[in-house]
């Protein structure tokens, strides 16, 4: 009997040898995938336009602080004029406090109330055009602090607001730490897009309004590693902190454009549904991105303690 488990032993460990010495390795040559302008532009309300211009990467291309810096675009490579109303804007390159700290800038005028901007940007012989408008705002009635669970001091933001009686009205929300954070940001957890399809001339409300931040995976790749800040203290807010929160109503041009990136990101890599491209509002050849104007109404608010919020402004 032990001869045969000792002939049955062999025999696959012979069968296994085979089949390890059958195996090959297989180099294939990826196509490198066309090359593809992306535009990043808002101009919100009483603000000048921001663009920022970059170059796609391939997917398995290594990454690094000169292979990204070599995918931004600047003013020696493009022009990008925003008009609106008979004045014509050249944008400047300037430093700004946000990833990639390049951007074009305006300086002729901010963006108003009701009135419509198109945006021409010229690169390698090709022009790329978009439209978009800056709506009536829409104001915060109300916004509560929230603990969360069983949590003496952290805990979210809930903002509320009355949708108009019109139909076809988009919102966008945004978050900033007031002396931590120069920009706002979309919120950690949950979609920042809201309509009100189903909650037409109703009120409306956004919940949870956590901590937001840049979400962009190279600059998260080198934060401090010696940031020992707990998850819960990065997404929450805390009593004693001063937030803006940013309730912005966008065209619909805009709410395409974050709705299908949104199903992107859902559809990503799931093998139970089609995948979902991300719907671009500039016209080109070879172009990714988006051009959004912004009615934005911005309140901001101390948190006292877990039942007082004092209103600043």
């Amino acid at each position: 009997m032990k001869q045969k488990n000792i002939i049955s032993t062999i025999i696959i460990s012979l069968i296994f040898i085979s089949i390890v010495s059958c195996v090959k390795d297989i180099t294939v040559d990826l196509p490198h995938p066309t090359e593809k302008l992306t535009i990043e532009g808002t101009i919100e309300l009483n603000e000048f336009p921001v663009i920022f211009l970059s170059k796609n990467s391939a997917y398995f291309d290594a990454i690094d602080t000169a292979y990204v810096n070599d995918l931004m675009i600047g003013s020696n490579q493009a022009t990008v004029i925003v008009s609106s109303n008979g004045l014509h804007d050249t944008l400047s390159e300037q430093v700004v406090s946000r990833w990639p700290y390049y951007a074009f800038v305006g300086t002729k005028f901010k963006g108003a109330l009701n009135s419509s901007y198109d945006l021409k940007v010229i690169y390698n012989g090709k022009e790329y055009i978009s439209t978009t408008n800056i709506l009536d705002t829409v104001a915060i009635d109300s916004v509560n602090f929230d603990l969360l669970g069983n949590l003496d001091s952290l805990g979210f933001i809930t903002v509320r607001w009355q949708d108009p009686t019109t139909t076809g009205d988009y919102y966008t929300i945004y978050t900033k730490h007031v002396g931590k954070q120069d920009w706002f940001y979309r919120p950690f957890f949950s979609m920042h897009l809201i309509d009100d399809k189903l909650l037409n001339g109703s009120a409306m409300e956004f919940y949870p309004i956590t901590k937001g931040y840049e979400r962009n995976e190279y600059y998260n790749d080198f934060k401090d590693p010696n940031d020992t800040t707990s998850f819960l203290d990065k997404v929450c807010y805390k009593i004693g902190d001063t937030v803006a929160v940013k309730l912005s109503k966008i065209d619909n041009n805009g709410y395409q454009f974050w709705s299908s990136w949104y199903r992107n990101m859902i559809t990503d890599g799931n093998p139970f549904t089609n995948p979902a491209s991300v719907k671009t509002n500039i016209q080109g050849e070879n172009v990714n991105g988006h051009w959004i104007g912004s009615a934005s109404y911005v309140c901001t608010f101390y948190i006292a303690d877990s039942v007082n919020i004092e209103m600043i402004y």
